[in-house]
């Protein structure tokens, strides 16, 4: 009974060890801290730009690090900067900053998609995608995101006074764009055909961001109807 006790004893403090994981070597993790730069300059804030804020890292193997991506809304303290637990390793980080209602899903680093309800429309929207070390030297990391969408906007050579006072709305119509986008191009993966009902703001229409599906062209195909209703 003696002998019996002290083996299982043991048992019990090998239960205490680290992990043993792949080839013998033991999970390790560290708090590592991401801070972002927009095109290039550290002095533009990402509220400044955009009031969503997603980020996901990736293994070599193109397994998500997080089960759940890591989300930031503008009202949340320390926007703009994640602290997040991860092991010791080699990852690809993709991270994405928008304002859109529509939600944002990263599949991969060859894949962010926005899904639409409602007539959603898509909004001026910055990503990353970096390969980084974590290790002893390499704790905190500030990513450069850069602009992936396209943005147009019509303006009326009608002077404001001379519009129908019945003319409200506009359907815009164009291909050549796509709403999801490859994080390591920054161009869109899908070619689509959208449409979006947009109320007019005097001689202005508000701006329609896309992803450019970048074709033979390389050009946006757009339709503008006006509407009494």
């Amino acid at each position: 009974m003696k002998k019996t006790f002290l083996w299982m004893a043991a048992i019990l403090l090998m239960g205490c060890e680290n992990a043993i994981v792949g080839d013998g070597e033991f999970t390790d993790e560290r708090i590592v801290e991401f801070s972002f730069s927009l095109d290039g300059t550290t002095r533009a804030l990402p509220a400044e730009f955009f009031n969503k804020l997603h980020l996901q890292l990736f293994n070599d193997d193109g397994s998500k690090v997080f089960a759940q991506v890591k989300t930031q809304n503008i009202d949340d303290a320390n926007f703009g900067t994640f602290s997040v637990g991860v092991p010791v390793g080699s990852y690809t980080v993709v991270a994405v900053g928008h304002s859109s209602a529509r939600s944002a899903t990263l599949s991969s680093p060859q894949q962010v998609q926005f899904t639409a309800s409602n007539g959603e429309k898509l909004t001026d929207t910055f990503c990353c995608c970096q390969q980084i070390v974590v290790d002893d030297d390499h704790e905190a990391f500030t990513l450069d995101m850069y602009r992936v969408g396209a943005m147009v906007q019509f303006c009326f050579a009608d002077d404001e006074s001379e519009l129908p006072v019945n003319f409200a709305h506009v359907r815009i119509e164009y291909t050549g764009g796509s709403a999801n986008f490859s994080p390591m191009t920054l161009q869109g993966i899908t070619r689509s055909t959208q449409s979006e009902l947009r109320t007019t703001n005097g001689i202005h229409i508000d701006q329609v961001f896309t992803f450019p599906y970048m074709s033979d062209t390389g050009s946006l195909k757009m339709t503008v109807t006006a509407l009494d209703v």
